[in-house]
């Protein structure tokens, strides 16, 4: 780089740049052939064309705030500042959280603002500045083409931290900027979901971005959508949704949900299911909850089933991945939420008042506009958001992880109850606990059923035991499925669990015949300081 006229600026903005920072840039310039100049940054706006600037951000100042994303427009910038910042300066080359500021990470940075500078790296810009661009490109030009790329973190051998997350997103970052077409326009969508629209077909269509689905030393491997066309931003929306379908459907089949690649051609399965959808012939049971302490009635579960005209009834454990393979696990999903919360209605138009539990798979709360779809359909029906409970396990939550805790996020804000299913099960849901949006936890039967059998200093008692106390500190709601005789009731009781359900008290149930059980409230339960049988 010519060092005539070019400087590397060092600009506060509430407060000077700290000594230690101007310390470390003040040995990098050098290598950079750039002389460094260091003050506020009121004092040298407007900058000069050919420089290059770090700005420290300014905390929680909107005027400040404005003039640092007005620089950020015009020239290269890194930006130092903390991660809730990061929303206001879509338009920085750069950016470092001011949590994880290191010699490394900062001589990073400036290699990646050179770059920019160079021209070698295309910008990458965030989600609505991204859009507005579009929108104008898609005025000016034709045969556009629109690609979106996903990115799956794999946790480091040696643990993952949020140094070695955020080395490996700049990693991914920097090689999709770097092998993009020369006119790629780059959006940052999600944290690992990203869109490309360019005219180059021909680059897109190539595999231009290294998946390293086979390279351990790469701790992310990616996935690309064939490039779809794209003739006016009205088709925006549509072409983002078949391309996250795609790419949804090559996740699973890399994460070895799907045992299998199915085609409707191909697998008798599919052909039913399209059958069976559209002589509906899903229907729904509810199995209900109860409280532990009351014997109250509190919550159902609905679970779906298919009356298949020659199988007779089908559990879902026989065709739901198939749906999920097949692209039709959406549709299934939204019908049984439709249905699920017109059955709260029927319950309320009768002055019960119970939370309604659905199961949600990978596929659903990987779209991007799956909160927004949940959320309508409640204002469309007129259900409390607190009066849903969507059950997921951590695959569910965590393969797609960005998408489905965005989602899981939003709508944990709105009141819905967000409970992991199959609670145990993982392998790492004890350590993801503290980081999911979750409201509750339900145990797997697989802990609770045999607890009947077991002794009081049994591992699995003393399993069951740790998970509710965790659980409990952590004041999230403990609910037990699979209670099915006496003895499992009252050890499950004692342990503190805050929610029931299994066989023992009620097995799935028809819409009517949950109408009936909730309209009686008195429930034949064991009152555990006598030991005699109480009504509630």
């Amino acid at each position: 780089m010519d060092n005539n006229n070019t400087m590397l600026l060092a600009l506060g903005t509430d407060a000077p740049v700290p000594e230690f920072l101007t310390d470390w840039l003040r040995q990098e310039a050098p290598h950079m052939n750039l002389s460094l100049r260091s003050g506020m940054l009121d004092a040298f706006v407007p900058i000069p064309d050919g420089h290059m600037v770090v700005i420290t951000v300014p905390h929680g100042d909107p005027a400040q705030r404005d003039r640092v994303q007005e620089v950020t427009v015009h020239t290269p910038t890194l930006l130092i500042g903390f991660s809730d910042e990061r929303p206001f300066y879509p338009d920085a080359c750069v950016w470092i959280d001011a949590d994880h500021l290191t010699p490394h990470t900062l001589r990073h940075g400036l290699s990646e603002l050179e770059a920019c500078v160079a021209g070698q790296l295309r910008p990458l810009l965030a989600r609505q500045n991204w859009m507005l661009q579009c929108r104008s490109l898609l005025e000016r030009k034709k045969d556009l083409h629109l690609q979106l790329i996903s990115c799956r973190w794999r946790p480091a051998a040696s643990g993952d931290s949020a140094e070695i997350r955020l080395d490996t997103q700049q990693s991914f970052e920097h090689q999709l900027r770097a092998c993009a077409p020369a006119d790629a326009l780059i959006g940052k969508l999600l944290d690992d979901q990203f869109v490309i629209v360019s005219q180059d077909q021909h680059h897109l269509s190539k595999k231009w971005l290294k998946s390293h689905e086979d390279d351990n030393s790469f701790l992310w491997t990616s996935f690309l959508s064939a490039p779809v066309a794209l003739h006016s931003y009205d088709d925006l929306g549509e072409a983002l949704q078949h391309c996250v379908r795609e790419i949804e459907r090559s996740r699973m089949m890399y994460s070895r949900i799907g045992a299998r690649s199915l085609t409707p051609d191909e697998s008798l399965v599919v052909k039913d299911l399209i059958r069976a959808l559209r002589n509906q012939e899903f229907y729904l049971e509810f199995q209900p909850q109860f409280d532990s302490h009351t014997g109250c009635m509190v919550g159902a579960e609905a679970l779906l089933r298919w009356l298949h005209p020659e199988l007779g009834i089908v559990p879902p454990t026989a065709f739901i991945r198939d749906a999920e393979m097949a692209g039709l696990i959406r549709t299934l999903g939204n019908w049984a939420l439709r249905e699920t919360l017109a059955t709260w209605k029927l319950l309320s138009d009768r002055d019960i008042s119970i939370r309604m539990a659905v199961n949600v798979s990978f596929p659903e709360v990987a779209d991007p506009d799956y909160a927004d779809k949940v959320l309508d359909l409640l204002e469309e029906m007129g259900v409390p958001a607190a009066s849903l409970e969507l059950e997921l396990t951590e695959t569910a939550m965590m393969l797609d992880a960005s998408v489905s805790l965005h989602n899981l996020n939003r709508l944990k804000l709105a009141g819905v109850h967000i409970v992991l299913d199959d609670f145990g099960t993982g392998f790492s849901s004890l350590s993801h606990l503290n980081d999911l949006p979750i409201t509750g936890i339900k145990l797997d039967r697989a802990f609770v059923t045999p607890l009947s059998r077991e002794d009081e200093d049994s591992a699995q008692r003393h399993i069951v035991a740790t998970m509710l106390d965790l659980s409990k500190r952590l004041k999230l709601e403990t609910t037990a499925e699979g209670i099915e005789d006496q003895a499992c009731l009252e050890v499950i009781h004692a342990l503190g669990c805050d929610r029931i359900q299994g066989y023992f008290y009620a097995e799935p149930m028809s819409v009517n015949s949950l109408i009936d059980r909730a309209c009686v409230q008195e429930t034949v339960l064991v009152d555990y300081a006598s030991g005699q049988q109480s009504l509630f």
